[in-house]
């Protein structure tokens, strides 16, 4: 069963992610549900011709921001944890078109020697077509470094 991620830093101060933030002026106001049946992160997005590269085609920069933020989301829907991006492998495969829904999904591992790979996509949510896809690595500190900058 999927549940949505509520968002962690809302009562942030001066919080404004260009990925996820609801306020921010020319954001993408990514929100996520997470399924835990199968580690699952997801979100849905029509980005707008704004985020384009080359006409009709969304930038590859938007496209790693997209998969990053949904490996985090999938980090904290998974692990209750906070953490930092390790690292990014991004294959692009086909043109990821603006203005038409497209699918965000992370599959999310267990954690080993505090880093947790997550296997991200782009996709057509109708047909299943992948135009993005790789995975990230994300580091978990010891500490939360919502609390206390993590080390």
């Amino acid at each position: 069963m999927k549940r949505r991620l509520e968002n962690i830093f809302d009562s942030v101060e001066n919080y404004n992610c260009f990925a996820c933030g609801p306020n921010h002026p020319f954001g993408l106001h990514l929100t996520f549900e997470y399924d835990d049946a199968v580690d699952e992160v997801s979100c849905l997005i029509r980005p707008d011709m704004l985020f384009a590269g080359f006409p009709g085609i969304l930038h590859g920069g938007i496209q790693a921001t997209i998969l990053d933020e949904v490996a985090f989301w999938g980090t904290w829907g998974k692990h209750g944890r906070s953490g930092f991006t390790y690292d990014l492998t991004i294959r692009y495969r086909q043109k990821c078109p603006v203005e038409t829904t497209i699918e965000a999904i992370g599959i999310v591992h267990d954690e080993e020697k505090r880093l947790v790979p997550v296997d991200v996509v782009l996709r057509n949510p109708d047909t299943g077509m992948i135009y993005t896809d790789g995975r990230v690595r994300y580091y978990l500190p010891r500490m939360d470094p919502r609390n206390s900058g993590g080390k």
